[in-house]
């Protein structure tokens, strides 16, 4: 072999390498746990995948993190309004949210549902926020999907207060394999999905956010 060779092959083993560490980090980057606050004024659930974040809420209400839980409302699908407007009791999810709140053993009185429905993660943040500054809120923590807690921190963070402590926390029941993610179709899916609306927040929506969800 040639040294010219001999050099393309060395290229071809680095650029493999470094493509390998690439995947590998892809989807760790995706997920943060910040650091808990000694003490919240409240727990914020994000709507979606709700077992895992309603399992991890519980376990920091119950621990001392804050003495509230606070859900927001997804906007339900047209099919589902269909059924409404014919007269078929369709349950909210969050209302089932609520119900398995309480058969964790976290008060009813403890649990807040913010007014509105959210149709995105901005529109969440947004809701949240509003909540936040109305009622003057000083620190939250935050729980969501592992893979979804980056970007949500992200949002929050362009919507909240500068004064607002923010701690984003993954729901540590929800699986998620980081390391070899590429193996798995929904985590396939999963990952390559938050770098796609990753870029757009980066590129077009944070311009859009203010402050207490303006």
């Amino acid at each position: 072999m040639g040294r010219r060779a001999s050099v393309v092959v060395l290229l071809l083993l680095v650029a493999g390498a470094v493509a390998c560490l690439a995947l590998r980090a892809a989807a760790a980057f995706l997920v943060v746990a910040d650091p808990l606050p000694a003490h919240a004024d409240a727990i914020v659930v994000l709507a979606g995948s709700p077992a895992g974040r309603l399992l991890e809420a519980a376990d920091l209400h119950h621990a001392g993190s804050a003495p509230r839980i606070v859900l927001t409302r997804e906007r339900r699908p047209p099919a589902v309004v269909a059924l409404a407007r014919r007269g078929v009791v369709t349950a909210d999810p969050d209302a089932l949210a609520r119900a398995q709140l309480e058969a964790l053993d976290v008060p009813a009185a403890a649990v807040t549902t913010l007014p509105g429905r959210a149709y995105s993660t901005a529109s969440e943040a947004r809701l949240v926020a509003r909540w936040a500054c109305r009622t003057r809120v000083r620190s939250l923590v935050v729980v969501t999907s592992p893979s979804h807690t980056r970007r949500a921190r992200a949002i929050l963070r362009r919507l909240l207060p500068a004064d607002v402590a923010l701690a984003v926390r993954p729901a540590r029941a929800e699986f998620f394999p980081m390391r070899r993610w590429w193996r798995s179709r929904p985590a396939s899916k999963l990952v390559l999905s938050e770098y796609q609306k990753l870029a757009n927040f980066w590129l077009r929506e944070r311009w859009q956010l203010r402050a207490c969800g303006r």
